[in-house]
């Protein structure tokens, strides 16, 4: 994928057929109460379903819950062979504690076939999971059992998906509970003259998004001395919220009405450090949204970026030779926004990929004006530039960041 609102198309070779499934479900189900003897009575109960891609491509794994029988956990594991070109399907719940056999297929048409054998009450028979509608925004599953080696089946077992309303626990306020966890640093080029545009397409419709689904547009950007650079943070409560989140936004209906409009105005936007605080507290400030009533000029201020390329194992020790140098930035009149450090740990939603360079040490702030950065805070940064790489743990010259907020960015300066 090539910039970061865009939900990757399926890749030719049949790897990200499961990309439909990431997120979070509410499931209704209907099961045979009998199997394989020609019973035509069924149960139909809830559950909830939560799917969560491997590392590295592997495949995705599904978490499966139900009180239709007490206490019931399920758990599906899909693999991808690449040299095959087929997924491996294995199914394990907390009645038989066992990896059962796996069933073997693949997608054509947007329908999934997947067939494989196993026993059942001691006989050997023929197993078929079959997923249809992937693209709709409503899959469903289905199960079939023959015990003629494939001339006949009898399906026992489906499953009808919808998308649950919230991909997390639903929060009363954002701003009222622990700091994000997981915090992306997205840096996108627009085509030229798109900038503005696309700003303006992305407050229109994406923030309260992210918020209803748990997550949060911590504040958007123009960057300064780049006429097509937009920046924006978005916050996670933790690693899995990130990898849900994104499956329940970028395959749901909203991203799917606008991402046309929105991928045209984008070059890249691929330019993504993925970070977490330094230090509990030093998470990205949640500003309350922007009033519309009273401030009606916008979102006011200025919002730097330093970033600081480190060595590997050495992120800490930098943190810590560099907070003099914070002290100074606070003492010029800046509010400490944030000072974040590379997160640790695999990309866990492949599709919008995030850069393995680094590590990265953070500062972020806001100046209240123009005066106030170009008098106070610029020579400040400057100053700073020659004391860091004296540390020598600093690789290269520290990129600034100079940021201008859009109309509706949480972060900016506040006087209340």
């Amino acid at each position: 994928m090539t910039e970061t609102m865009k939900a990757a198309p399926a890749a030719s070779d049949g790897a990200r057929d499961f990309d439909f499934l990431v997120g979070r479900w509410k499931v209704h189900n209907r099961r045979l109460r009998e199997r394989l003897r020609g019973s035509t009575e069924w149960d139909e109960f809830a559950a909830t379903n939560v799917s969560r891609p491997l590392p590295g491509g592997l495949g995705n794994q599904d978490e499966y819950r139900t009180d239709h029988w007490p206490g019931f956990i399920g758990m599906a594991l899909r693999l991808f062979d690449p040299a095959t070109k087929r997924w491996a399907i294995y199914w394990a719940d907390s009645v038989r504690g066992i990896l059962e056999p796996p069933v073997f297929g693949g997608f054509r048409d947007g329908t999934g076939m997947f067939e494989g054998v196993d026993t059942f009450e001691g006989r050997p028979i023929r197993v078929r999971f079959i997923w249809s509608r992937v693209h709709t925004g409503a899959p469903r599953w289905e199960q079939a059992f023959s015990d003629d080696d494939g001339r006949t089946w009898e399906t026992n077992w489906t499953m009808d998906f919808a998308r649950a309303e919230s991909a997390v626990p639903p929060a009363a306020s954002p701003a009222a509970e622990p700091e994000f966890e997981v915090i992306e640093l997205r840096r996108y080029t627009t085509v030229a003259g798109g900038r503005e545009p696309f700003a303006r397409y992305f407050e229109s419709y994406f923030p309260e998004a992210f918020e209803q689904l748990g997550a949060i547009a911590f504040g958007q950007f123009f960057e300064r001395g780049n006429r097509e650079g937009f920046t924006w943070l978005r916050g996670f409560r933790d690693l899995d919220a990130r990898a849900v989140v994104n499956g329940a936004f970028y395959y749901g209906p909203l991203w799917r009405e606008h991402k046309a409009t929105m991928n045209g105005l984008l070059v890249d936007s691929d330019n993504v450090l993925l970070l977490r605080p330094l230090r509990p507290g030093s998470g990205v400030s949640v500003l309350p949204a922007v009033d519309p009533v009273r401030e009606t000029n916008g979102a006011g201020g200025v919002v730097v970026a330093q970033i600081l390329a480190g060595q590997p194992g050495r992120i800490d020790e930098l943190a810590r030779r560099a907070e003099m140098t914070f002290a100074t930035y606070r003492a010029a009149g800046a509010r400490e926004a944030g000072v974040l450090v590379t997160l640790d740990a695999r990309n866990n939603f492949p599709q919008l990929p995030v850069r393995e360079d680094g590590p990265y040490l953070v500062w972020l702030g806001i100046v209240p004006d123009e005066r106030a950065f170009e008098e106070n805070l610029l020579p400040r940064l400057k100053q700073a530039v020659p004391v860091l790489t004296a540390t020598g743990l600093v690789n290269g010259a520290p990129e600034l960041l100079m940021l201008d907020p859009t109309p509706r960015s949480r972060l900016r300066w506040r006087t209340d």
